[in-house]
């Protein structure tokens, strides 16, 4: 270069030479090789450390059977008042001898009266122990007293629920029992001047009914129910003391019934 440029340049040169010869090398890459990776690929890895989990947060979820019952089951104590109409021979035309006297059996009217039982209930089932009274005026054909008359019955019953799922739970009824039943001035001589008390007894009853209790809390329930019974009572007692009643006096009515109970002691588990 000749001129004025190549003038400018000589007195450069110098520098430019110091510059590219202080000027740091960039930095070597590092060597790779498939051997060396294979080496680290299988260097073991340390086990992670031990976790203290809580095996009930960690449990796979399950099905659970949830009961499908109402929880009503346990041991019960319950009342109802009670009315009733016992009909067949009670209608005000039928005496029995009773040696040289008579057993009169009264026409009596609907009546009413309370009872009180034990029961035990488990799943859709209860067995119920019932004493119960009732009070019916009665009178008899001819007579010139009252004869009103006080059954009292021993019933063992057995209800099976249904609607397993509510706290309203209609029931079926089947029982059986025991039943007596004491007339005012039932016993008297044939001309119906000499009254003294007597009974109807060992009466053999078949219950037949349906009902519905509602379990407003598991141990608290309210129940209504309608009963059939048939009624055989076999023996009487009056004036002239006590002898068979050929044939059985006819007891048969309705009970129509409402009531309540609590719950005394839960079921077993």
């Amino acid at each position: 270069m000749k001129g004025p440029v190549s003038s400018f340049l000589l007195p450069l040169l110098p520098l430019l030479s110091l510059a590219c010869a202080s000027a740091p090398r960039p930095p070597s890459m590092p060597y790779w090789s498939s051997a060396g990776a294979g080496l680290v690929a299988a260097k073991p890895r340390a086990a992670p450390a031990a976790m203290d989990i809580d095996d009930d947060r960690m449990r796979v979820p399950q099905d659970i059977e949830v009961p499908k019952h109402w929880p009503a089951s346990g041991l019960y104590l319950g009342g109802a008042l009670i009315t009733s109409q016992p009909m067949g021979d009670f209608d005000g035309d039928t005496g029995y001898a009773n040696g040289t006297n008579l057993v009169l059996i009264p026409d009596i009217d609907v009546g009413a009266g309370g009872g009180a039982y034990v029961s035990y209930r488990w799943h859709m089932n209860e067995l119920l122990v019932q004493y119960s009274i009732t009070e019916h005026d009665g009178d008899f054909s001819g007579s010139p007293r009252q004869h009103d008359t006080t059954f009292y019955d021993l019933d063992f019953n057995w209800r099976h629920y249904f609607w397993e799922k509510s706290p309203l739970q209609p029931y079926a009824l089947l029982g059986f029992g025991w039943a007596r039943a004491e007339i005012d001035n039932g016993s008297t001589d044939q001309t119906l001047t000499v009254f003294e008390d007597a009974q109807v007894y060992n009466g053999i009853n078949f219950n037949v009914g349906a009902g519905a209790a509602l379990y407003t809390l598991p141990w608290v329930v309210f129940f209504g129910q309608g009963v059939y019974r048939f009624v055989r009572y076999e023996s009487i007692d009056g004036i002239g003391g006590r002898g068979s009643a050929t044939p059985d006096v006819d007891g048969d009515g309705w009970a129509v019934s409402v009531g309540a109970a609590l719950r005394l002691l839960p079921p077993r588990k």
